[in-house]
């Protein structure tokens, strides 16, 4: 029997017949296994299999496959995670987004969320029935201002947090946020927004110990707090 090398080599080869890949697909090799997955020339039969292997290393490997079938059918996969790989990826069709947005896992569309660049797609993920997708986009730079000023009053308050973090809100909606009910999302106003010196100074009367201390120390320093931000001018 050829060795682990030679093996892995023949199922990475485009060259390779048909019934070799096929064959190559059950081998107990992970490393042939992995080759194969990035195959470009593997058949759509080969991609199933792979994008359902027992090892993720395998299955990741199918996902991100440059084959034409290979987006669509990482999308069918059993596995959660392998279609959060796909998910990722920067070609994915129209339909591929389709099937994403429909996905009834969250992760998958909450990899989507992280992804895009596209803030069509991001508001209609603004509008996701679970609050870790709104979450996730809200996060996302490309969100447009209106998504993120909608999604500061979401009713979950770990969508509320992101928004404050977003740093994309408008100076009112971020103080209505400082006086938010959850401790959490005061916690975010105060460390994403730290120019905010106005706002440091009523969360540092707050009756959470750990926010009204940490709005203590971005008072008396606020500069160390800011550095990351640049040359932004502070807000009292």
């Amino acid at each position: 029997m050829a060795t682990v090398a030679a093996r892995a080599a023949e199922a990475a080869d485009p060259g390779t017949p048909a019934d070799v890949l096929a064959a190559l697909a059950a081998d107990r090799a992970v490393k042939v296994r992995i080759a194969l997955a990035r195959n470009p020339a593997v058949s759509t039969e080969i991609l199933r299999a792979l994008v359902d292997d027992s090892r993720w290393e395998v299955r990741f490997t199918a996902a991100e496959n440059r084959s034409q079938d290979a987006v669509r059918v990482a999308l069918a996969a059993t596995h959660v995670d392998t279609r959060e790989i796909a998910a990722q990826r920067c070609d994915l069709a129209p339909a591929e987004i389709e099937t994403i947005l429909r996905d009834p896992a969250r992760q998958v569309r909450q990899q989507l969320a992280d992804a895009t660049d596209d803030p069509e797609i991001l508001s209609r993920l603004a509008r996701d029935e679970h609050p870790y997708v709104r979450a996730s986009a809200v996060l996302n730079d490309h969100m447009s201002t209106a998504d993120t000023e909608m999604l500061a009053e979401d009713r979950i308050a770990r969508v509320r947090g992101a928004a404050a973090a977003s740093r994309r809100l408008r100076p009112a909606t971020l103080t209505k946020l400082a006086s938010d009910r959850s401790v959490d999302v005061r916690w975010n106003v105060l460390a994403h927004n730290p120019e905010r010196l106005d706002l440091a100074a009523l969360i540092a009367e707050d009756d959470d110990e750990t926010n009204s201390g940490q709005a203590r120390s971005q008072l008396e320093d606020p500069r160390t707090f800011t550095e990351h931000l640049g040359d932004v001018d502070l807000i009292r």
